[in-house]
């Protein structure tokens, strides 16, 4: 057992620690997740990173010297001080199992190898959830109850794609994303998921206390609300739906709500949308940006990949077709657009909330990690280390991901139906 032990830790040791390798296991489906830079700890202080937003320029100006000096104000600036986040992934490998691969080391080394490539794609799958995301860690809101006895019905269909067979799974009336939602009690597994529909099946859906329509579901673990848990607050916590955004790491929503494109991004009024095409709705958007809000005109837009499909069509009815992103390490396919703001490409990612298009500045956000964003926990050396509570041995990875913003008025979001 210990040839195949340490033959097994050699080849994960060879096979993880090529950083090429990890992001072509967790960027190539996760479009912005795979887009933004990835700093490090640069900038951070322990595990925060200020991040200062200036929110005015001086304003000693005027035709009278003397009132100028009268006017004179320094810069305003405040600061989100960002707390880097947890996450946390395990496979586990039996004594016994790893003792009966003696006879066959080849056969169970591409085997956990799999499981562990596995791992590594779940990693990337949850955290660009969790980046699309408001903070809460919600997967998906309840529609209904039923058909079956251990069924839910998801309110978009497109959620399913956030929950997996064998998963743990708890539940809230609220979508975990402000420190006074909590938790009903009860939890247990997902048994099926019907993609299509949007039916979740539970093993036992009696498990949970007083769930109904309107509720939203979780991963066991991951629920943000009155438990302090914070994996990553992500983009729709900087980039908020309305011009009442919530208290984000050190500035209250009162100090976001008086300046909330400053503080929470651009929006646009969805009555002045109707009977507007997808490609109208992201120039309006633009427009607004550079006229009304002072801000620079996103260098990227995102929408869902049903959503990028319409722009598609319509689009393609004037000779516009997808291109691959040469510029992009994993070729992500792209439609450009021409707006006030110049020649604007839009990607298709499938964890961006249907029915909403996102504009960013790329270089205006980003994500830091105190160590690598996705790395192997191996302080001792070895790859594969003893559990504490059995006999079994563990292979960990470990992630203190923080999302940033420095400049949310470079950013916005604009429905696409309404």
């Amino acid at each position: 057992m210990g040839s195949t032990l340490t033959t097994f830790d050699a080849l994960l040791k060879e096979r993880y620690i090529d950083q090429d390798r990890v992001e072509e296991l967790a960027y190539p489906e996760n479009v912005l997740l795979g887009m933004l830079e990835k700093r490090g700890d640069t900038g951070m202080v322990g595990d925060v990173m200020p991040v200062p937003i200036i929110t005015g320029n001086p304003q000693g100006t005027g035709g009278v010297f003397a009132t100028a000096q009268t006017n004179a104000s320094n810069i305003k600036a405040s600061k989100f001080s960002i707390t880097a986040g947890d996450y946390f992934g395990v496979v586990q490998i039996g004594d016994k199992v790893m003792m009966a691969s003696r006879t066959n080391q080849g056969a169970f080394l591409e085997d956990k190898v799999t499981e562990i490539d596995g791992l590594y794609e779940t990693a990337g799958e949850n955290l660009s959830v969790y980046l699309w995301g408001n903070g809460g860690g919600s997967l998906g809101q309840v529609f209904a109850l039923g058909p079956g006895a251990n069924d839910i019905t998801l309110v978009n269909p497109i959620d399913s794609q956030n929950f997996e067979i064998g998963m743990t799974t708890v539940e809230s009336a609220s979508d975990g994303s402000d420190t006074a939602h909590t938790l009903r009690a009860g939890s247990t597994t997902v048994a099926g998921v019907n993609r299509a529909t949007g039916v979740i099946t539970f093993t036992d859906r009696t498990q949970y206390s007083a769930l109904a329509a309107g509720d939203f579901f979780f991963r066991s673990g991951d629920f943000f609300g009155n438990t302090g848990v914070v994996i990553l607050n992500g983009v729709q916590s900087f980039i908020t739906a309305t011009d009442a955004p919530r208290a984000l790491w050190g500035l209250t929503a009162a100090v976001r709500a008086a300046d909330p494109q400053r503080f929470a991004g651009c929006r646009v009024d969805p009555t002045s949308l109707n009977g507007k095409t997808y490609e109208e709705r992201v120039k309006i958007l633009i427009a607004q940006m550079i006229s009304r809000f002072k801000s620079k005109a996103p260098t990227a837009f995102f929408m869902n990949p049903e959503d990028f499909q319409i722009l598609e069509t319509l689009m393609g009815a004037r000779g516009v077709r997808p291109l691959e992103d040469e510029n992009t390490k994993f070729g992500y396919m792209k439609i450009d657009v021409l707006t006030t703001g110049g020649r604007i490409p839009i990607y298709s990612d499938r964890h961006c909330p249907f029915g909403t298009a996102f504009g960013f500045r790329m270089a205006n956000h980003w994500i830091s990690s105190m160590g690598e964003l996705l790395r192997v926990q191996n302080g001792d050396g070895l790859q594969m280390l003893r559990s504490s509570t059995s006999t079994d041995y563990e292979f960990r990875l470990i992630s203190y991901p923080l999302y940033a913003n420095n400049c949310p008025k470079n950013h916005g979001r604009v429905l696409l139906q309404s």
